[in-house]
């Protein structure tokens, strides 16, 4: 049976489906647990320390055996090839960034579609990794000989693309760089048919990780990987505050109906608060790039859910995270550690840890607007200075010695 219908189906007997997301959520979490602790010991017995100057070095030392005579270029001449995975979220501010700083080339899968294959009618996943193997190297290929190639960068894992396909590309000299955005999910880190899954299982095909997971980067290194915390960004044109558009959404959500989404939208229903929903499973249906983007910036509130799959206190960074802060609304989410890094609770955002505390949080700033365009004109600040794309991918470029000097659209505000 399709796994979407399997899914509707349960959804349908509630009890069953909710007995379902707690069994998830436990194996989601005893997995991590699991994970944590092997990594953690592997990383003390051998005495790992995570140091930025070190992993950048060690970069740069690769990239110049790759490419001897390369010398950094000024933005808009490096030569890129990117390999994608969602054109939706690629499309809402990465790509037009990465446009700005050099000549760009996608990857399109056999039958002409944007990023990788995942399903061929006929084939195992193996047989399907193999197919796009194929495709990749003869794209890299003609485009290497017909216009050159300084870097590969993609959200890759070990389940679509190989190893070895990521040496060949090196072999021609051009370094790899990866994007790792799911690196607490103990199912990136395992083993499928003795063959290593996830961003790890790419290994010496890749020159560096940028994950958005701190502690993993640790975890990389003993796998002798190099990896930099990166924390993900947002476009400071396409989410801008338009004051000709009325803020006449209270609160708005986008994102797919699951987990615990689902529950605490119906809870604070049930408190007299409605959320405006869109995505696949709500009533609203599913959004593409451009009406995100319009909605959004018709918010005073916009809900956020940091958690992963079926947990509640399993966090992540999200891109919503930051497209959110861009748009000017007072951003409401999950108490997520990491995003607390780089923002401040009070002052650019707020959080919320159970249900309750959201709805008195909620109830609060509707009652006081002035309150809430004041954090939410703070964090769009922040986020316009610190986290836009074309300021954390020049930065990042710099870092790395790709680029010879700061692109004048990553100045800060």
């Amino acid at each position: 049976m399709d796994k979407k219908i399997l899914k509707d189906k349960l959804k349908k007997f509630k009890l069953l489906y909710v007995f379902n997301a707690r069994v998830k959520s436990f194996q989601l979490k005893y997995g991590l647990r699991s994970l944590t602790h092997r990594y953690n010991k592997r990383v003390r017995d051998e005495a790992v320390c995570y140091d930025e100057q070190s992993i950048v070095a060690l970069f740069q030392k690769r990239h110049h055996q790759l490419q001897p005579k390369f010398a950094p270029k000024i933005p808009g001449e490096l030569k890129i090839f990117w390999v994608g995975a969602s054109k939706a979220q690629d499309e809402s501010g990465f790509l037009q960034a990465l446009n700005r700083l050099g000549q760009v080339k996608n990857f399109y899968n056999r039958d002409g579609g944007y990023g990788p294959l995942r399903e061929i009618k006929g084939l195992n996943w193996i047989q399907v990794r193999e197919v796009n193997d194929n495709t990749l190297i003869e794209l890299v290929t003609s485009a290497y000989r017909q216009e050159g190639i300084d870097i590969l960068i993609g959200q890759m894992w070990s389940h679509l693309y190989s190893e070895d396909v990521l040496l060949k590309v090196r072999a021609l000299g051009i370094a790899v760089i990866n994007i790792a955005m799911d690196d607490r999910l103990p199912s990136l880190w395992a083993y499928k048919n003795g063959q290593r899954m996830g961003a790890v299982g790419l290994g010496s095909g890749v020159d560096i990780t940028l994950t958005t997971s701190p502690e993993t980067c640790n975890w990389y290194a003993t796998e002798k990987m190099l990896a930099l915390f990166w924390p993900l960004a947002s476009d400071d044109k396409l989410f801008a505050e338009d004051s000709d558009i009325d803020k006449d959404i209270d609160i708005l959500f986008i994102g797919n109906r699951y987990g615990i989404r689902e529950r605490l939208v119906e809870y604070l229903l049930d408190h007299g608060v409605f959320v405006t929903c869109y995505g696949e499973g709500w009533p609203n249906g599913y959004v593409n790039a451009e009406q995100n983007f319009g909605f959004s910036k018709r918010a005073k509130i916009i809900l956020g859910v940091g958690a992963i799959a079926h947990c509640s206190d399993v966090y992540t960074l999200k891109l919503r995270d930051f497209d959110a802060l861009m748009t000017g609304a007072l951003y409401i989410t999950q108490r997520n550690p990491d995003l607390l890094r780089l923002f401040k609770e009070g002052e650019h955002l707020e959080c919320y840890t159970s249900f309750s505390e959201l709805l008195a949080k909620i109830n609060y700033y509707l009652k006081h607007p002035e309150k809430c365009s004041e954090i939410g004109r703070k964090g769009n600040i922040l986020a316009k200075t610190e986290h836009s794309w074309d300021y954390r991918l020049t930065t990042t470029f710099l870092q790395l010695g790709l680029l010879s000097e700061p692109s004048p659209c990553a100045e800060r505000v």
